[in-house]
């Protein structure tokens, strides 16, 4: 078996991820700054999408294109976001101070929204890495697609999230979780989601490229 055969599985696995590991570092790098979060995930999506549609692509290059283009719109999203969760937790707090009966009634509303408010996350910039538009009709496109396949909505929310909650309640394993997160664990939760969202996104555009 010819290692640097380029047919060769093990060349194409450890190719793959080079790439999810490039992926990690520069999302991590940009987010640094935190206001940058939005067209740091957008960017990632960019590439992890190209990577189900092209099957190859240059990370690094791919990456800062999407990460230059979409930054301006991903950053407003990203602090659209911010607040719109501040003001959320701000009204959990209202709603302790309210009687019982009108307590469990916006307790109920303020879950709704707040599932809303997670998948909207979830969703908007793979959208934007992939549409061109305006942010409102974005919104509403990612509101679209959450809706259109729900099982898809219940996969990548869990893809996201299920990782996260095993981190931070496994003491014993922490080492082990905070290692894959730190070499490929971001990228490779944009990827895996990813395997959803391009077959959402997929109908819709025939050789325009994420």
């Amino acid at each position: 078996m010819n290692f640097f055969n380029e047919d060769n599985f093990l060349h194409q696995f450890f190719l793959f991820l080079g790439k999810l590991i490039a992926l990690n570092l520069l999302w991590m790098i940009c987010s640094i700054p935190v206001i940058t979060i939005g067209a740091s995930t957008t960017a990632m999506y960019y590439c992890t999408l190209k990577l189900h549609k092209d099957k190859d692509i240059d990370a690094i290059k791919s990456f800062f294109k999407s990460f230059r283009r979409n930054f301006l719109q991903s950053t407003i999203i990203w602090v659209f976001l911010l607040v719109a969760a501040f003001i959320l937790w701000l009204e959990h707090i209202a709603v302790k101070t309210m009687p019982s009966g009108a307590r469990q009634i916006f307790t109920y509303v303020l879950a709704a929204v707040g599932i809303l408010l997670l998948l909207l996350t979830l969703y908007i910039f793979p959208t934007v890495a992939s549409f061109d538009n305006k942010i409102k009709k974005l919104i509403i496109h990612s509101i679209y697609f959450i809706f259109r396949q729900p099982v898809y909505a219940v996969s990548v929310t869990a893809i996201t999230c299920l990782p996260m909650y095993f981190t931070m309640v496994d003491a014993e394993l922490f080492p082990v979780y905070l290692f894959v997160w730190l070499m490929c664990g971001f990228s490779l939760t944009a990827y895996a989601n990813s395997w959803f969202l391009w077959r959402l996104y997929r109908p819709f555009f025939e050789e325009k490229s994420p």
